[in-house]
């Protein structure tokens, strides 16, 4: 009886192992994510070094650069209370 508890619940028992097998499917989980989120990382980095029309899009849009004699123009949203 105190073997057969002790292989369900003890340290390295059956609920031991379940747990430790629900970690690795959630580090699985989170590896493919990352692995994932790697290739897209290399694919912008292409995209930057190799398409020109992409790279000004990011550097307009993330860095707000304009060009010479551009005007850009701001426009507060409606729920913004005015700027004093």
């Amino acid at each position: 009886m105190l073997l057969a508890l002790s292989s369900a619940v003890g340290e390295h028992g059956f609920v031991h192992l379940w747990k430790l097998r629900q970690e690795q499917q959630i580090f699985e989980s989170e590896a493919v994510a990352l692995l994932q989120e790697n290739n897209d990382l290399r694919d912008r980095i292409t995209r930057l070094k190799t398409d020109d029309r992409y790279l000004e899009k990011v550097v307009r849009e993330e860095l707000k650069f304009t060009k010479k004699g551009e005007i850009v123009y701001l426009f507060r949203a409606p729920s913004e209370p005015p700027e004093q």
